[in-house]
């Protein structure tokens, strides 16, 4: 008797991202990511720094980070990445915090 295992892979896709977001500065939000595919993904939510370095800021099969009383330093690029070794997906979204000038 033979025995076959097969194993089925299936290539990542992002199927729910955060997209552009404008908040008022002091507000709340929220960034997320999902993905599917086999194995399944680890997925990194990170910010691209103005000196086009990165920060990761959670790693997990989900991503929900929340922004509590939001700040303009909050302003710029994000991008979630979902890998599961077999495939990646990336996708990038931007984050613009509006607040009152002030003279």
């Amino acid at each position: 008797m033979i025995i076959v295992l097969l194993n089925i892979l299936v290539p990542v896709k992002l199927t729910d991202v955060s997209g552009d977001l404008t908040v008022p500065e002091g507000s709340n939000a929220t960034l997320f990511c999902k993905a599917t595919g086999r194995p399944p993904a680890t997925i990194i939510l990170s910010r691209e720094l103005e000196n086009s370095s990165i920060e990761e800021l959670q790693q997990g099969p989900t991503i929900a980070w929340d922004f509590l009383n939001i700040r303009r330093t909050a302003s710029g690029g994000y991008r979630c990445t979902a890998d599961n070794g077999f495939t990646s997906d990336s996708k990038v979204f931007k984050v613009n915090v509006a607040c009152k000038y002030t003279p």
